[in-house]
């Protein structure tokens, strides 16, 4: 196993619309090493969101590769990269992929069973209450409010213990003391985090801090 878990080599990618091609990302080389806790900054509409895309295989780059443990993600079949966001990477983007006529738990449960986990209920269960949303568990998802909806979509990003954690504005609808305390729980989790926010105060927690900037990824 590489110590180097995601690495990105002059990644471009642009999107065509009625008014023509816009260029979002430009030759972006990235990487991320195993255990890494990165933050991501950037003006909206700069292709943030576009960048953890890519790198869950949920798009392909225009040009250049992205690679998962040494593999490019562009090799493997759809399946495989499912597989993958099943089991090594953990999405947890603005957009509430939540199953909305199951309860919360239940969304938790079916994540885990498809990770293969045999307890999946009493797994569920500890880490929705590790999170503080153990109260929403019977719930529906269109019952619990926006800060206990970004908890949950954290739970189920993280229920098969992934290796890559993507996180996409994580903590933006928690007070501070709760916000602390999720940011501290994801950080103590033996995974690599790459997450986008406008917080400077929570990106500076990161061990490495990056921006981006007209299409490239520079320091932050």
């Amino acid at each position: 196993m590489s110590a180097t878990l995601v690495r990105l080599r002059g990644v471009s990618k642009s999107f065509q619309s009625a008014g023509g091609t816009t260029a979002v990302l430009d030759g972006v080389d990235l990487v991320i090493e195993a255990g890494q806790k990165v933050s991501l900054v950037g003006p909206s509409g700069s292709g943030k969101s576009t960048l953890l895309a890519l790198i869950a295989g949920l798009l392909q780059p225009d040009q250049g590769t992205v690679e998962f443990d040494g593999m490019p993600m562009g090799n493997l079949s759809d399946d495989k990269r499912t597989a993958l966001r099943i089991k090594e990477i953990g999405i947890a983007l603005q957009s509430e992929n939540l199953i909305p006529f199951l309860t919360i738990e239940e969304n938790v449960e079916l994540a885990l069973e498809f990770g293969g986990h045999r307890s999946a209920r009493s797994t569920a269960r500890e880490l929705l209450s590790r999170l503080g949303v153990a109260h929403v568990a019977r719930h529906l998802p269109r019952q619990v409010s926006g800060g206990e909806g970004q908890r949950v979509v954290l739970a189920l990003a993280m229920a098969n213990k992934p290796r890559l954690l993507l996180a996409d504005e994580m903590v933006t609808q928690l007070d501070a003391f709760t916000a602390g305390t999720v940011v501290d729980d994801i950080f103590r989790q033996d995974m690599a985090v790459f997450f986008v926010t406008h917080d400077t105060a929570l990106a500076n927690q990161a061990d490495v801090r990056l921006a981006l900037r007209h299409g490239q990824v520079v320091a932050g």
